[in-house]
């Protein structure tokens, strides 16, 4: 019987609501795979055709209590989506994470699903939202934190947002204080990039202490 997908008449399959994959058990102080399997909600699952490269597939879904320690993710090499941002973080499992019989079943699924108009079909049985803030144009926002981006100097700082945000996890903005707007070439712009989640609204009492 499938913990993924389940036969809803005799000839139409979906989903399970309860879906779930098994992916490597590793940990952050991992370094080598000990042939371990973990099960986990599956939210989404975003297949990859390309027999060029195999790991730009991907899954979406919960995350395990054992990755959580001292109010801590500890997740070696899986990615935590929304952390920081959302009430519900995520995990990223790339597919050569995934069990092979999981993976194997999920991409027939989504092969039988896709149709000549369309590059592939995903599978989404709980849409994530996504692990970013996206903002107008003409926003406030303040630098809350770093992520990846090394500009550690900028938070705090304040300024508005020069175009609507990208899907990609980017926004354009135009800080107060003209000197923050250097790019790596030491030059002064209108605008400089910075990763969304890095970014907070700015709420109309910190306006005014901004101004």
């Amino acid at each position: 019987m499938s913990h993924i997908f389940s036969t809803e008449t005799k000839t139409t399959t979906g989903p399970r609501h309860d879906a779930t994959i098994r992916i490597q058990h590793l940990g952050p102080d991992d370094t080598k795979w000990g042939e371990q399997w973990r099960t986990v909600q599956l939210y989404e699952f975003h297949p990859d055709f390309d027999n060029r490269l195999k790991f730009r597939g991907y899954a979406y879904t919960s995350i395990p209590d054992d990755l959580i320690r001292d109010g801590r993710y500890h997740t070696g090499i899986y990615s935590i989506m929304g952390q920081g941002y959302l009430e519900q973080p995520y995990l990223n499992v790339r597919e050569t994470s995934i069990h092979e019989d999981d993976l194997r079943e999920l991409m027939d699924y989504c092969r039988e699903q896709t149709d000549q108009h369309k590059r592939y079909t995903p599978v989404i049985i709980h849409p994530c939202p996504l692990p970013f803030p996206m903002f107008a144009k003409g926003d406030r926002v303040v630098v809350v934190g770093k992520d990846s981006w090394d500009k550690e100097d900028h938070i705090g700082q304040t300024g508005t947002i020069a175009e609507e945000s990208s899907v990609g996890g980017m926004s354009s903005v135009t800080f107060d204080n003209a000197e923050y707007n250097q790019g790596s070439d030491g030059r002064i712009y209108q605008s400089i990039g910075m990763p969304s989640i890095s970014l907070r609204t700015l709420e109309q009492g910190e306006q005014a202490e901004s101004e």
